[in-house]
């Protein structure tokens, strides 16, 4: 069994501009594997920067849990 490096329950980021919600990122579920290679595409504006910095620790999901190595 491949072993999971990061993973993603449930994750949601949205931002308030001008007294709107504007949701980037919608309930996520996501799981990397240890040798696996990822690749995050999309349009500009489309919430790849965003999903890095949950990812990475950068910011902080509105909604959800980013775990690496099984840690929050």
């Amino acid at each position: 069994m491949k072993e999971v490096i990061i993973e993603t329950k449930g994750l949601c980021k949205s931002f308030d501009t001008d007294g709107e919600n504007y949701n980037v990122i919608k309930n996520m579920d996501l799981k990397i594997y240890k040798g696996d290679f990822t690749v995050i595409m999309g349009s500009s504006g489309s919430g790849k920067s965003t999903l890095m910095y949950l990812l990475s620790g950068m910011d902080n999901a509105t909604i959800g849990e980013v775990k690496m190595l099984d840690k929050d």
